[in-house]
C-alpha cells in the first residue's frame, strides 16, 4: 500500500514539474515578438511589356497567401522613368491587399530624360493608402517596438549606379534614432551600404558621415537593399544585418521575407535578434 502511495505521490510530482516546464516555456515564448517583411527589388516594370504585369500578379497572390505584416519596393521600380510606366506599376500593385511602401530607385525618378521626383511621388501617393506624404524620404511603424525608416539615396537629376545619403537625411535619421533609443529601427534605400560584392564600382559614396551617424546609435537592426540584382546577407561588426535582394525581373521572378525575432525587455544591441531569410519565387 505505501509503494502505490509513493508511486502516486511521485507522479504527481513529475506532472507539476511538467506543467512548470511547459508554463515557463509558454512565458518564455510569449516575450518573444515577431515581425514579418516581404522586400521585392528591381522589377523593371515595363507598360509594353505583358509579362510585368502577369509577375506582379503572381506577386499579389503570393503575399495574399504568405500574409506577412508589410511590403516594401526596393526601388527601380520601372525601367524607363516615364508617366506611363508609373501609373502601369501602381496600378498593377494596387491588389495587394497588405500595407506596402516605395523606394525610389535610379531608374525611377530623374530629370535627365525622365520624371522628376516629386511627380513621380504624386502618382505613388494617388495610388498608395499608405504614403499620403509626397516625401522622397520618411517613416512608418509597423508595431509599437519597430520603425522602418525609407531612405533616398538617388541622384536628382541622371541615373547614378552610386547611391548617396545626403546630409539632410542623415540628420533628420539621427534625431529621429535620438528620439526612439528603445525603438528598433530597419532601414530601407536602394544601393546598399555593404555592397554584396566586395568591389569600388558596388560602393556607394560619401558614406563617412552616414557611417558615423550609425555607430551612435545600437537600435538600427537591418539595413536592406537592392540595385545590383544579387542576393546577400551580411553582419558587420556591430551586429547589423545587411541584406541585398534579388532582381524580381529576373527569371524566375523572386522576393525576400524577412522574419525577425526580438525580446524588447533583452535587447542590447543588433546581436541580440534572429533574421530567418527566405526566398520565394512567384
Amino acid at each position: 500500500m505505501k509503494l502505490r502511495k509513493d508511486a502516486i505521490m511521485h507522479k504527481n510530482i513529475l506532472k507539476s514539474l511538467i506543467i512548470i516546464f511547459m508554463f515557463a516555456l509558454l512565458n518564455n515564448s510569449a516575450r518573444a515578438d515577431v515581425i514579418e517583411f516581404a522586400q521585392i527589388s528591381d522589377v523593371h516594370y515595363r507598360l509594353d511589356n505583358e509579362a510585368s504585369n502577369k509577375y506582379l500578379y503572381f506577386l499579389s497572390l503570393s503575399l495574399k497567401k504568405k500574409n506577412p505584416d508589410f511590403a516594401v519596393f526596393l526601388g527601380d521600380n520601372v525601367d524607363k522613368s516615364t508617366e506611363e510606366n508609373v501609373i502601369g506599376f501602381m496600378r498593377a500593385i494596387h491588389s495587394i491587399q497588405i500595407p506596402y511602401y516605395i523606394v525610389l530607385g535610379k531608374t525611377d525618378a530623374h530629370r535627365m530624360n525622365g520624371l522628376e521626383k516629386e511627380v513621380y511621388l504624386d502618382i505613388v501617393t494617388t495610388f498608395n493608402r499608405n504614403q499620403s506624404e509626397n516625401a522622397k524620404y520618411y517613416y512608418f511603424k509597423p508595431n509599437h517596438n519597430v520603425i522602418c525608416v525609407v531612405l533616398d539615396d538617388t541622384s536628382d537629376f541622371a541615373k547614378s549606379t552610386h547611391g548617396e545619403i545626403s546630409d539632410e537625411q542623415v540628420e533628420w535619421l539621427d534625431k529621429l534614432l535620438t528620439k526612439n533609443p528603445k525603438k528598433l529601427f530597419i532601414i530601407f534605400q536602394h544601393s546598399p551600404l555593404v555592397p554584396p560584392r566586395i568591389e569600388y564600382k558596388l560602393s556607394m559614396i560619401n558614406t563617412q558621415k552616414y557611417e558615423e551617424m550609425l555607430k551612435k546609435h545600437k537600435n538600427v537592426i537591418i539595413i536592406s537593399s537592392g540595385n545590383y540584382h544579387q542576393e546577400a546577407i551580411q553582419q558587420d561588426e556591430t551586429g547589423v544585418r545587411h541584406i541585398s535582394a534579388p532582381a524580381f525581373k529576373d527569371i524566375p521572378p523572386s522576393y525576400q521575407l524577412i522574419k525577425v525575432i526580438y525580446d524588447k525587455d533583452k535587447y542590447n544591441s543588433p546581436k541580440d535578434i534572429e533574421v530567418i531569410t527566405t526566398k520565394i519565387k512567384v
